[in-house]
């Protein structure tokens, strides 16, 4: 007896690519139809596809603010962060809504190694509230266990694990391996992962530690691990744009610690003459009596 073959339907995403496709078949300089491409691509998690996309719709048009910020998603998934950086900045300055960019600006900053800046951009997309909020928080707990701010972390991942939310548990698991507790890590992964699958990440888990920040943020987010030999070792791009955040907050520290405080020394010198010249002018003059009477005491 012959079996129905059930076919699963495509998803939403798929549907809006291939319409895309149909468009820019019949106009390929639709930019319209690039930037829904793109996006649809991104959606799918073809992120080669839609910095293709991106791209030749920026040919078309260069400031387009939904190309530029389209394309820094595509990047910062993609593995170039220091690039999606800028061109986040060029898309706001191009005239994108700063909150609605927040959520994957956050990832390319954390992406990136800078996870102070990372949350701030992840706590307004969550104030903002049109992005998947799930998703950025699970971001912002893996971030702050980046930062080393643990109950931080803890408290902002606990409503979605109250809700068997697999993705979070996934997220708490890197964030305790971040924080050196990997044998707890291990422990959920064998928990929610098939047996082989968890087996073959624990050693990972173990490594998390010695990554540096950019790389456990690759790993917890996008699952992409270094190499052996690039344990604790970022690459060119990253490590430029660190350093460049480093000498920033060097230098705010220098300005901050010159900042005079306390009483001007001018005011607190001009203070004390001002009260000595006082107390001069609150001294009686001497009468004569009080001169004769000196006087007579001297003879």
């Amino acid at each position: 007896m012959s079996q129905p073959v059930v076919q699963a339907l495509p998803s939403r995403q798929s549907l809006e690519l291939n319409a895309a496709l149909s468009r820019l078949a019949r106009e390929p300089r639709n930019v319209d139809a690039l930037v829904d491409a793109g996006n649809a691509a991104s959606a799918l998690g073809d992120f080669e596809a839609a910095v293709g996309f991106f791209r030749r719709g920026q040919q078309i048009s260069p400031q387009n603010p939904r190309l530029l910020a389209g394309l820094a998603g595509a990047l910062a998934h993609h593995g170039d962060p220091v690039s999606a950086i800028r061109l986040f900045s060029q898309a706001e300055s191009a005239g994108a809504s700063a909150a609605a960019i927040a959520a994957d600006r956050g990832l390319a900053y954390d992406l990136a190694g800078d996870a102070a800046k990372a949350q701030r951009y992840y706590q307004m997309a969550l104030g903002q509230g049109s992005y998947d909020n799930d998703e950025v928080r699970r971001r912002l707990g893996i971030s702050y266990a980046i930062s080393g701010d643990a109950s931080n972390s803890e408290k902002t991942l606990t409503p979605l694990l109250h809700k068997q939310d697999k993705a979070a548990w996934r997220a708490r698991a890197f964030a305790l391996a971040i924080q050196g507790e990997s044998k707890e890590a291990i422990k959920i992964t064998r928990t929610l992962l098939p047996a082989r699958l968890a087996e073959s990440i624990s050693p990972y888990m173990q490594y998390m530690p010695r990554l540096t920040s950019a790389q456990q943020a690759a790993a917890a987010n996008l699952g992409v691990f270094p190499r052996a030999s690039d344990i604790g070792r970022d690459g060119t791009a990253i490590a430029s744009f660190g350093s460049t955040v480093a000498d920033s907050a060097r230098v705010a520290s220098v300005d901050r610690a010159l900042v005079p405080t306390g009483q001007p020394l001018g005011a607190q010198s001009g203070a004390k003459s001002g009260a000595a010249a006082s107390s001069a002018r609150s001294q009686p003059k001497p009468t004569r009596a009080d001169r004769l009477a000196a006087q007579a005491e001297a003879r």
